[in-house]
This record gives structure tokens, sequence and C-alpha cells, in this order.
């Protein structure tokens, strides 16, 4: 019986599945790539083409009239001789620029900071521009940029400053400085109808600063206005804006239309006439992964490796093409190409570990346990080289299926403790527990029964620990139908109660007008009877006294109306909120996440794409601690205070659940992966700025985050306490990794069975892919790192 292999996910390797990284637009001279440090589509655009005419402007002063050299008298003439002094610096910078950008900066520089950006300081300060670029100095650019953007500029100049600000100003990291110079590009628009070109590639200059920001949908959309500004297409900014596009696209989950924009682009290269770019067609690669399209995968990752990729690219792409080739069974040309991707990472010295694992587990899946346990021997010293426990004890479990497949009991027995000892410091439960059985039947078919039974005992401690959370949540599912079936008798108790009064009123109206009858004809025979009369003043009282009666009746019974509902109310708002905290309680979000599920199911059913919502399982740090210190009033308090911090940092359309004991569920409808860093960081800067008070101390809280997309495949709904299970392995993963950080799971292949299987599994499948607190929630640099 042979363990699950893990393909690939390892960070040893860096895969190419999925890069959703642009191709790199080949320019003459600076491009946006190169100047924002990002691999984004071509950033090209040259704005040293308008330096010649704009030095021709009007910065060159002329000389003082005599008239006034005459007046002025030696006052005057020393200005002049300054004036004369700064536009020769202009002068030798501009002379300096080209062979030495260096000395340029360092001459003019010290003349640049001694005044204010006005007269020859300007054409001084558009020369100082072209150096620090051509330094690579993007902080330098976009420091003298933003101090020439006060200054009097005319139009053709501030496009010129702006050209060099929007391919600079992302090393910033404030949004607020790119909205400004959209701003300012809207302006330029109005100003010069005639630039329509060079405003379109200003545009996609910008759509990729925002890109390197992590602020993906609106890059996307000033990517759409740069295409929608070409005056002719095909353009080079069809090229490159597409393929923003196309990695927002990714990064929302909408494969089919990333891969419509990346064929947009790839149109727009072909008819423009350019060489086929290698990161744009290992896009195309890893986007035939995502979506299991095998063909594709190999003809488009044959073509990028016909356009000459880097090194640890062009291994990438060759394990890609393998392992479609072992999708559709084609076992020779697999193994052939993860050879060649193999021998090509050892050439250079680059990371085989999981090429090894992947060979291996094609190889034992075919039949060929004797090919496969050296390749596993060697990835396991690998990975035990580099630390990587989890993968690790994968490689050892794999290696100890091979070994039973081929007889070798006794060193199985030896690979799979190691593969025991490995989980145990990974801590990954789920994939533990799949190790334990195969262990039990190789021990037992070396007759040691008692290590077999020991083991098995220790396998169902486990499991049964395990399985707790799962309990838990289905026990409080039962309570809370229990608790609606108790609320739903109360409310029928209330409704009869209420149909009872309903009755009794209407039969005092029709007492009142059977008495009003009574009166007409009373009223007749008063003229004839005395008798009568004084009877009917006596029914007159008791007539009034009845009326008085019923309209107390009718008071009493509105009254038990506004109580009923006032009950009802409170019957509800208990019944879903948390008496300590005021958050939503445990069942409020069960019932919400149910209907949630219920939605998405319905609006797969119908066709319509499923906006994910995002799950963050938090956990205060120490909670016990706190108990142990300060007793367990403090504990409340603590929660109450995270409670409190938790709103201050919450959106209106936020879900805030006090899930039990110190652990919060956080969840962001409508919200992708992508803004979680955001959303966690504003949370551990408000728990820094409010320390909680307990007994004359400062306690600093801290938390442990656990989070993933619910759904994390658009086309895949599930069953919501899956997810709730991948956002608490995320959480327990946070706890082993120090507290005080975040994990959490994106998406990666979708996996064929849904969330069926367990955490390790899906990592292995790439079906998830695990994200650290520090990493940053975009699109990974795919390009030749060292």
């Amino acid at each position: 019986m042979q363990h699950p292999a893990r393909r690939s996910v390892s960070s040893d390797q860096n895969p190419q599945s999925l890069t959703s990284t642009p191709a790199k637009e080949p320019q003459p001279g600076a491009d946006l790539a190169q100047a924002t440090r990002l691999r984004t589509p071509g950033h090209g655009f040259r704005v040293g083409l308008f330096l010649a005419g704009l030095l021709a402007s009007p910065w060159i002063f002329s000389m003082p009239t005599l008239a006034a050299a005459s007046e002025q008298g030696a006052n005057a003439d020393t200005q002049a001789k300054r004036v004369d002094a700064q536009s020769d610096v202009v002068a030798q910078v501009k002379a300096l620029l080209d062979r030495d950008p260096a000395a340029a900066m360092r001459l003019g520089e010290p003349y640049w900071q001694a005044g204010p950006p006005e007269g020859d300081r300007i054409a001084l300060g558009l020369l100082l521009l072209q150096a620090a670029e051509a330094l690579k100095l993007d902080q330098k650019v976009v420091d003298i940029g933003e101090r020439l953007d006060k200054a009097t500029l005319s139009p053709l100049q501030r496009m010129h400053v702006a050209a060099y600000l929007t391919a600079h100003i992302a090393v910033t990291r404030d949004a607020s400085k790119l909205k400004a110079l959209q701003d300012e590009l809207a302006g330029l628009e109005r100003q010069l109808p005639d630039q329509r070109e060079t405003m379109a590639r200003l545009w996609r200059q910008l759509a990729a600063a925002y890109y390197q920001i992590n602020n993906v949908d609106e890059a996307q959309r000033l990517a759409r206005i740069a295409v929608s500004k070409v005056p002719r297409h095909p353009d080079k900014v069809d090229y490159d804006a597409n393929q923003i596009i196309a990695i927002a696209y990714i990064r929302q989950g909408k494969m089919p239309d990333a891969i419509e924009s990346m064929l947009a682009a790839d149109r727009a290269g072909k008819a423009l006439g350019m060489p086929d770019d290698p990161n744009l067609l290992q896009n195309f690669t890893g986007l035939f992964v995502y979506t299991k399209d095998w063909p594709k995968v190999i003809a488009y990752g044959k073509r990028a490796l016909a356009a000459k990729p880097s090194v640890r690219s062009r291994v990438s792409i060759l394990v890609d093409i393998a392992a479609a080739h072992a999708e559709q069974d084609d076992v020779g040309e697999a193994q052939a190409t993860y050879a060649q991707a193999l021998a090509l990472a050892r050439a250079n010295h680059l990371p085989t570990a999981s090429i090894l694992n992947d060979l291996g587990d094609m190889l034992q899946k075919h039949g060929h346990p004797d090919q496969a346990l050296p390749l596993f021997r060697e990835a396991v010293a690998a990975f035990e080289r580099t630390g990587n426990k989890l993968d690790a004890a994968v490689a050892y479990s794999n290696l100890g299926a091979t070994l039973v497949d081929l007889g070798q009991r006794k060193a199985a027995a030896r690979a799979f403790e190691r593969s025991l000892a490995s989980f145990a410091v990974s801590d990954d439960v789920n994939t533990r527990l799949e190790l334990y059985p195969r262990m039990v039947d190789n021990l037992e078919a070396l007759g040691r029964y008692r290590e077999a039974l020991a083991l098995m005992r220790e396998f169902k401690k486990t499991s049964d620990q395990h399985v707790t959370v799962e309990s838990n949540t289905r026990v409080a599912k039962l309570q809370s139908v229990i608790e609606l079936e108790r609320q739903k008798r109360e409310l029928a108790d209330a409704a009869r109660k209420q149909a009872a009064q309903t009755v009794r009123l209407d039969l005092l109206q029709a007492h009142e007008q059977r008495q009003r009858l009574l009166d007409y004809v009373m009223l007749g025979a008063l003229v004839l009877l005395a008798l009568v009369t004084l009877i009917k003043i006596r029914e007159s009282r008791m007539r009034r006294r009845l009326n008085l009666e019923l309209k107390q009746k009718n008071a009493q019974v509105r009254a038990q109306h506004r109580d009923l509902a006032i009950l009802n109310e409170t019957i509800l708002r208990q019944s879903e909120e948390d008496a300590l905290t005021g958050l939503r309680n445990r069942r409020f979000g069960q019932a919400w996440l149910e209907q949630t599920t219920a939605d998405q199911g319905e609006a797969q059913r119908q066709g319509r794409r499923v906006t994910p919502a995002l799950l963050m399982l938090l956990d205060i740090d120490h909670f016990k601690r706190i108990n142990d210190t300060y007793g367990h009033e403090a504990g409340d308090q603590a929660l109450m205070h995270f409670a409190d911090v938790l709103r201050d940092c919450s959106r209106q359309s936020d879900v805030l659940i006090r899930w039990g004991g110190e652990e919060f569920l956080w969840v962001c409808p409508n919200t992708p992966l992508s803004e979680a860093p955001v959303l966690l960081a504003r949370l551990r800067e408000e728990s820094l700025r409010q320390p909680l008070k307990l007994k004359g101390n400062l306690v600093q809280l801290t938390v442990s985050m656990g989070v993933c997309a619910f759904p994390l495949w658009p086309d895949q709904s599930g069953d919501w306490v899956q997810y709730l299970r991948v956002a608490d392995a995320a959480l327990y993963r946070a706890k082993v990794l120090g507290r005080d950080r975040w994990v959490g799971f994106a998406s990666g292949i979708p996996p064929v069975a849904g969330l069926q299987g367990n955490i390790a599994e899906l990592i292995a499948s790439g079906a998830l892919v695990q994200l650290d607190g520090d990493t940053v929630l975009n699109v990974p640099d795919q390009g030749d790192r060292a």
C-alpha cells in the first residue's frame, strides 16, 4: 500500500505550474520592469525622448539689459555671474549624462538642492531624473520628480515628469501617491489631447505600479483604461496591459478570463512582429496545468523552451511538461523529460529534491518500484539537508511503501519510523494518521505484534484527539437544532395566546354592537315608561363600564403584542449573540456559513460565478497565562477587550463570531484572499495600540491566525466545515511557527474530490499552497533567482 506522494510543492524547486508573472518587454534603454524590480509586462517607456525639446524651452535666461545693469550696479553684475555659473552646471551635467551618469549626479545635485525648482533648476532636475534612472536609484527618481511636480511647469514638462514618476512611484508603497498621480494623468489628458499614444503608455505604467503594491483590482482597471486610450491597434500597450489584466484574473481565480487575456497579449505580440516571449509562454503553460489541459501544457511548454528562457524557468517548464505526459500515461516521454529537468538542475546547482520525488512517484505508480527506490533515497537525503521535515516525512513514507513493494519489509519499517519521527516534528496530524495503518500492516507482516499493537493504540488516541473539533462542531449543530425547536414551540404558544385574545376582543365588540341596538329600542320607550328610563340609565352606566373594560382589554392585548414582539426579539438575539463579548455566537456563525454554502451552490447550479468570502480563524496567544496570572475575571476582560479591538478593525459587511473559548472567527464576504494581509496587519497594529490594562499592568495581546478563502475554487463550493478545517490547520501551523503571526492556504490545482483529503495531501497535490505571515499575497516572481 503506497503512501500518497507529494508532487513538486516544496520551495526547493520553485514550480512554474502557475506563474502569473507577465512577460518582460525587451526595450532599448531603461524600462519599468528594471526600474521597479517587477517582472510585469514591458514597462519600457523611454521618457528621455522629450529632453532635447524641453531643454530648448525658456529655461535659458537672457542677459540683463544695459539700462538695468546701469541701475543695479555691482549687485546686478554679481547676480549675472551666478546665473552664468548655474547655466554652466546644466551644460556640464548634460554633457556628462550619457557617458557617466554618476558623475553627472554628483556635479548637479548640490545646485539642485541649493534652491527651489525654478528657472534653470527645472532643466537641471529633468537631467538628474534621467541620471537617477540610469543608476537605478528608484527613490531618488521619485524624490526629484515629486519636487519638480510642485514647480510651475508646462503641460509637456509635467508629462515628462509624470513618465518618470509612473515608472518608479511603486517604490514608495504609498497608495495615496499613486492616486494623486492618477488624477494628474487625467488632467494631462485634457491639456494634451494630441498625446494619446504617450498617455496610453503612462496609464499602463501606472497600472503596473498598482500591481507592484498588490492592488490588483486597480491595476486591472487602469490596464483596461490604457488599452482604451491606444489610438491605433495593435500596440505595445495591448501586449503589456493584457498581461496585467490576465494576472488580475488569475488572482481572482477567473482562469478562463485569464487565458483569454493572455491570448489577446499573444495576438498583439504576433501582429507587432515580436519574438516569442518565454515568460508569457511559461504563463500559458502554468494556466493550462491549472485547467488540466495537458495537450496545451505540452504545446505551450515546448514553445516556451524554444524561446530560450532562464535556466531555472527551463527546469520548471520541463517539470510541467513531464507531469502532463505522466497524466496522459505516456510514461516513457514523462521519464525522459523528468530526467532532462533533473540533469539541467544538477548541472546548474539548482534544487532537485522535488523533481526526484515526482519522478519516483510516477515510476512507483506505474509499477517500477526498483527504479523509484534510489530516487526516493536521494530525495530524502536532499530534504534532510534543507531541514524540510514535512517533505522529508512524505518522502520517507514513499520510500517505505516502495520497500514494501520490493519485499524489503525490515528496511521499510525503518523508513516508516523515520517518517513518523519527521511528521512529529512537522506536526502534520492528517498525513501522519494515514501513515499508521501502513506501519501496522508492515509490522504485522514482520511478526512484530507488540509494536503493531502499541502503534495501533497510538493511532486510535491521535485519531480521537484529531476528530474533537469536528465532533464539537456536530454537537454544537445538534444543540442549535434543539434550541431552535424549543424557540419554535414558544413562538407557537405565544401565537395561540394571541389568537385567544383576538377571539375575546371580537366577542366584546359584538356585545357593544348589540348594546347599541338595545339603546335605540329603549329610546323609543322613554316617553312611555319612566321605569324603562331608569333601567335605561342603569344600562347606560353598565355600557360605559363595559366600554371602559373593553378599552382596557384592548390596551392589554396591544401591550401583550408589544411584549411578545420584544420577547421574540430578545430570544432571537440571545440565541445568536455571545453574552460576554456581544459578538455573534457559534450558533449564528454555523447558520450563516450553511446559508452561504447553499447560496454558493445555487450560484454554481445557475452558472454564476461564486464570489469568495475570506475565513480568518483567530486565537489569543497564551490566554491560559492571563488566567493563571490575573485570574479568570481577567480572562473575561481580555476576551471583551479583544472583541472591541476586532470591531475597530472590521468592516461594516464583516461577520465577527466568538467561535469558542479564546477562539474567534472573522468572516469577510466578497473579499479575495489578497486582502487578508492588510486586514490582519490592521488587527495587529490596533492590538499594539490598545494594550489590555489588568491590575495596573499593561498586557499586550497577540493572536495567531489561520486564513483561507471560502470557497478556495470558484467551481467547487464544498462544505463549510471542510474550509473551516483548512483555516483551523493554518491556525495550528501559525501556533507551531511561534504564534503572533498568520498562516494561510491559497488555492492551487483544484482537487478531484474537493477538500475531502487531509491538508498535507492537498498541499502535496498542489491543491493548497501555504502562505506564511511574511508572505506577500501577490503572484510570485518566476525569474531566475539565486
